[in-house]
């Protein structure tokens, strides 16, 4: 967000350079991510935290500012005084939803006279990335901008009944808002009506109806707290983004809302002339009190790492406005603005001393800890998770764990529960934990595509969030999931390039699972999954039946902006984590030549080569031996349907030669294993 200097000058005693203005507040958490000259100004692009919403304003960071540097905020203006007919005798105010709207305030400015605005206003707009429209819309943007509250002008002329009702929606209305919109509107979206029809989406944006005009020379001044949840749904279901939106679903000051309105009947006498009635309608059914934290002192060494004493930590919380006051020697009670809305516990609060302090006086050290943490299973996993892609040519990927509505719907299996939502989410985009991390993964490789590479290898170790019962923290497994396109090998001038398919992956799977976890069978099936391509998936489960991992092809309805096939795969970390791990134990190499002995087997169709090679190695063994696939024959004269598969046993003899008895009933035991467990055929 952009914020003029010289506005935040008006504000408070601020005699530091631009660059230490910026510095200061990146310290105290509002990253200053660039600053720019701009006609004998400075221009601050800040990053305001999704929690901060005070700071969507340019009071909040002048009140920041205030505290870092030891200055005051300049004092207000006083309110003006009314004259004529009060504002009650020409609009009425009913609260119809006071669970969405605690507090409504209106004041009502004659005789306007639309016009441009002067420079000084125009300037400013254009400091924080706005265009001047007229003198009374200015008006209301620079309220905004310096107070955060959003406010609405409606022309009293074109209210219907001479009243505004804040209510919920009658399912099926319209409303044309001032973008020329029409939106059909259900009983969930709360609106601003007249007596006759919605006039505006409350919080978000007004209706064309009401727009002030050339002929408007009425106006009536909105100034209001609407539930942050219901502007955040209405405006995700309608997917109307606004400035007002943005501020209103983070959360407002309640009573920031007396503030707003004094400010915006100001402005329109002096930027428009006009006159302000007698009166303002303050509907606020349940006045909140003002919240009260306990602070204990002993709390701030324990998070923090040192001890600030307890002068310094009444001094910061006095510079943030939070009014200390000492219970005894270890506590000190605070009384929360209305205008901060992330304080809500005592851990809030050492964070509060921890940043106007600096974060800098934390120590990297502790005396006491241990240097080295071991390492838990977890991270050994992650660790040579890593190792193993990386060797293989993939790329790290690192993603949000937050993710766009149903964006992962196709990923998870049906009946999942659905996404957590967040309270306070950064973009609409981000507005609910991941269950599946492919999804992610799936983003970054189409805009690697879009850049112009084809050939992709992507992984991402990270946590998932599976909703669980209603009340109960999700389930946060670790997983790792990675996407695969373009070409199967490394592209070299010798050879073709021949593109990635089912089988290397599936390939990379098991050589991952048995690196892994070298001692657990996994058995294979297909994987049902909507993201799938049918026919075209695998999953592996462990011993005790849970899912390990699961790949497969995209499926062609969601490629459609690839252009290419595509392959993704998901392992489960926290079911390896619970397999059971064999300790490698050394063996000596051999000192004899290898024994080979070739079976030919014929096969029906739907047989399994993992169920053969279950079956093959649960045969006793006179030494060491592994099996390997030497060739694959379909045709004549086997029958339709059935294939021959060569699988070669391969014996390393130790300390002593086998003698060729052992070797011939070693194969007999292997085909009687087969032909009994499997009715297996043996060619030959």
């Amino acid at each position: 967000m952009l914020f003029s200097l010289d506005w935040l000058r008006s504000l408070c005693v601020l005699e530091a350079d631009a660059e230490r203005v910026s510095a200061a507040l990146t310290a105290r958490g509002l990253t200053v991510d660039s600053l720019s000259a701009s006609e004998g100004d400075h221009v601050l692009d800040v990053d305001v935290p999704a929690n901060r919403p005070d700071c969507l304003g340019h009071l909040g960071v002048a009140r920041e500012l205030a505290a870092a540097f030891g200055t005051a905020l300049a004092s207000r203006p006083a309110a003006l005084e009314g004259e004529g007919d009060g504002v009650t005798a020409s609009v009425r105010i009913e609260i119809d939803a006071p669970d969405l709207c605690a507090r409504y305030t209106a004041r009502l400015v004659r005789e306007v006279r639309l016009g441009p605005s002067p420079d000084w206003v125009v300037k400013r707009l254009e400091a924080c990335g706005l265009r001047s429209i007229n003198n009374v819309v200015d008006a209301s943007n620079l309220v905004m901008l310096e107070l955060g509250n959003p406010i609405h002008f409606f022309d009293l002329e074109r209210l219907g009944g001479a009243m505004i009702r804040v209510r919920r929606a009658v399912s099926g209305e319209t409303l044309t808002t001032l973008d020329g919109v029409e939106h059909k509107l259900d009983t969930d979206m709360l609106v601003i009506a007249d007596e006759q029809r919605p006039i505006a989406l409350a919080g978000v944006m007004g209706g064309a109806d009401t727009e002030i005009g050339i002929s408007t020379l009425d106006v009536l001044v909105e100034a209001a707290w609407f539930l942050p949840a219901s502007v955040r749904a209405t405006s995700r279901r309608l997917a109307l983004k606004t400035d007002a939106s943005h501020r209103f679903e983070r959360g407002m000051d309640p009573d920031g809302v007396v503030a707003a309105q004094e400010m915006a009947v100001r402005l329109l006498v002096e930027l428009a002339d006009g006159t302000p009635a007698i009166g303002t309608i303050d509907a606020y059914p349940e006045p909140a009190l003002p919240a009260k934290l306990v602070l204990n002192q002993t709390q701030l060494p324990r998070l923090l790492g040192y001890d600030p004493g307890p002068d310094e930590t009444v001094e910061s919380l006095r510079r943030l406005e939070l009014q200390p006051e000492r219970i005894d020697p270890e506590r000190i009670e605070i009384t929360v603005p209305s205008w901060r809305v992330d304080l809500e516990r005592e851990a809030d609060l050492v964070e509060e001393v921890a940043r106007h302090l600096g974060y800098d006086r934390i120590p990297t050290h502790t005396e006491g800890l241990p240097t080295m943490i071991a390492s838990a299973a977890g991270d050994v996993l992650e660790t040579r998770t890593r190792e193993i892609l990386s060797a293989l040519g993939f790329h790290e990927a690192f993603g949000y764990a937050m993710i766009a509505e149903d964006e992962d719907l196709a990923f998870v299996d049906p009946g999942t529960r659905q996404a957590i939502e967040l309270s306070n989410p950064i973009a609409e985009t981000l507005a609910r934990l991941r269950r599946s991390i492919l999804p992610g993964l799936l983003r970054a490789a189409d805009l690697n595509l879009r850049r112009g590479v084809r050939d992709v290898r992507l992984f991402e170790i990270g946590h998932v969030f599976i909703p669980l019962e209603e009340g109960e923290f999700p389930d946060e497994s670790a997983r790792v999931g990675l996407i695969w396109t373009g070409a199967g090998k490394a592209r070299h001038w010798s050879r073709a390039a021949d593109d990635v398919d089912l089988q290397d992956v599936m390939g990379l799977i098991e050589h991952l699972l048995q690196a892994l976890r070298p001692s657990t069978g996994f058995e294979r099936a297909a994987a049902e999954l909507d993201a799938f391509q049918p026919g075209q998936s695998a999953c592996w489960t462990s011993p005790t039946g849970d899912r390990a991992a699961w790949a497969g092809a995209l499926h062609p309805t969601l490629q459609d902006d690839f252009g290419q096939a595509a392959f993704l795969a998901e392992i489960d970390l926290d079911v390896l984590g619970r397999a059971s791990l064999e300790v490698p134990r050394y063996r000596p190499l051999p000192k004899l030549t290898e024994v080979s002995r070739d079976l030919s087997l014929v096969l029906e169709p739907g047989t399994d080569y993992a169920t053969i090679s279950a079956t093959l190695n649960s045969v006793p063994a006179p030494v060491g031996v592994r099996f390997e696939v030497i060739d694959r024959y379909q045709g004549p004269p086997l029958a339709p349907g059935q294939s021959s598969l060569t699988v070669r046993a391969i014996l390393t003899p130790g300390e002593q030669t086998l003698r060729e008895e052992e070797i011939d009933g070693f194969r007999r035991a292997l085909i009687g294993a087969l032909k009994e467990q499997l009715k297996i055929e043996i060619r030959g």
